[in-house]
Formats: structure tokens, C-alpha cells, sequence
């Protein structure tokens, strides 16, 4: 659905086709944007795959604001591939607490608010690839953008904005049951929201194994 499609529907649903609307275009917009971003974070909806070359030294790696999940990462050097486990740096400082100094190939990561870290400093060159999950590049601007999730996700979406138009403080148009009902069905289809560090903190230490099929 477009972003026209999307705002005459939630008009419709909501009974708000008088002159003037409830709400604005301009309101609409934004929490259609918000919701966007609320389920690709939510049900980890946009995957992408990073590559960065590395060379002898590297070890803290920028990543680009929209990812919000590392999910796995790997060196490609000399042909072979060599996979990196999640972890954090307590567990580092367990097992070597001289590990920020030590000079080879690095055998695990952290994933820190917009960079990884890894638990050794590169020695040779080699590409690391990294597969995340992002939250949308291009916020919805014109009549005819479309979210960057899946269409068959684009009507679920109306409940984060009935949650955030009926919850506008001191609006004619509040309605906190409404708005609370909007909420409820978003998170049925979406799930809740992760805090900032929930992935990061499941994801580290996690065991890395190799699935051997028969």
C-alpha cells in the first residue's frame, strides 16, 4: 500500500473523512513512519548483509545508524572462511583480560550501540561480512511511497497509529481505551518492543554451533 492508500484507509476505519480531519497528513505521516520502524525492530522485518574489508589493525568497526541487530558475523581470509561467536566484554575479560592487546585473528564480537568490537586486533587482511537487521533507510514522504516491509504487514500497522493519534494529550480526540486497544493489536501481530540492549544481551555468548545434516 502507498502512504495515500495507508492514511485513506485509517480515515475510513476511523470515521475521519469530515473537513477539517481529525488528524493531519502530517501527523499521519509520521506515526505510519513510526510504526514502520516499530515492526521491522520488533520482528527483525529488514535484513541486511554488510561487507567491510579489514586490514591489519582494525579492531572497532562503525557500523551505519540503521542497523540495530548484528546477527552473525564472519572473516573471509585467504579463501577460508573463519565465523565470529557474539560476546560481551565481560566474558572476554574472564577468559584473557589482555585480549584489547592481543595482535591475530580475532574470533568473536561485540556489538556495541553503532559499532562491533572484536576481541582481537586484526593481524592480516581479509573481509569481514556481517548479517543485520536494520530499521528503515527513507521515511515515507510523498503520496506514493510504499513501507520498505512486506505488503502483507501494511494494514497491521493502523494500530500503532490509532495508538498515537488517540493518545495526543489535551486532543479533543483522545480516547486512552482506543488508544490502548490500537497498542494491544499492534503487539499481537508485532510483538513488543526489545529494550535498547535485549538482542545484544541475548545474542552474547550465545553457543555457536554447526548444524550437521544427515
Amino acid at each position: 500500500m502507498t502512504l495515500a492508500e495507508l492514511i485513506s484507509a485509517f480515515r475510513v476505519d476511523e470515521r475521519d473523512t469530515g473537513v477539517p480531519p481529525n488528524w493531519s497528513n502530517l501527523d499521519l505521516t509520521r506515526w505510519f513512519n513510526e510504526a514502520v520502524e516499530e515492526a521491522a525492530i520488533r520482528k527483525s522485518l529488514l535484513r541486511e548483509t554488510l561487507p567491510r574489508s579489514l586490514i591489519p589493525g582494525d579492531f572497532e568497526i562503525a557500523l551505519p545508524a540503521r542497523i540495530v541487530e548484528v546477527r552473525t558475523a564472519r572473516i573471509v581470509e585467504g579463501g577460508r572462511t573463519y565465523w565470529l561467536t557474539p560476546t560481551d566484554r565481560y566474558e572476554q575479560d574472564r577468559l584473557n583480560s589482555d585480549w584489547r592487546d592481543i595482535i591475530e585473528r580475532p574470533t568473536a564480537f561485540i556489538h556495541d550501540d553503532s559499532s562491533i568490537t572484536l576481541n582481537r586486533i586484526v593481524a592480516a587482511s581479509g573481509e569481514l561480512k556481517l548479517e543485520c537487521y536494520r530499521v528503515p533507510v527513507n521515511p515515507m514522504a510523498d503520496d506514493s511511497d510504499e513501507p520498505e516491509i512486506s505488503a502483507a504487514h501494511h494494514r497491521r500497522l493502523d494500530g500503532w497509529v490509532r495508538y498515537r493519534a488517540y493518545m495526543v494529550p489535551d486532543s479533543d480526540f483522545g480516547d486512552k481505551k482506543r488508544a490502548e486497544q490500537g497498542l494491544a493489536d499492534f503487539e499481537n501481530y508485532f510483538g513488543r518492543r526489545p529494550d535498547a540492549d535485549h538482542r545484544r544481551n541475548n545474542n552474547a555468548n550465545r553457543p555457536h554451533r554447526v548444524k550437521a545434516w544427515p
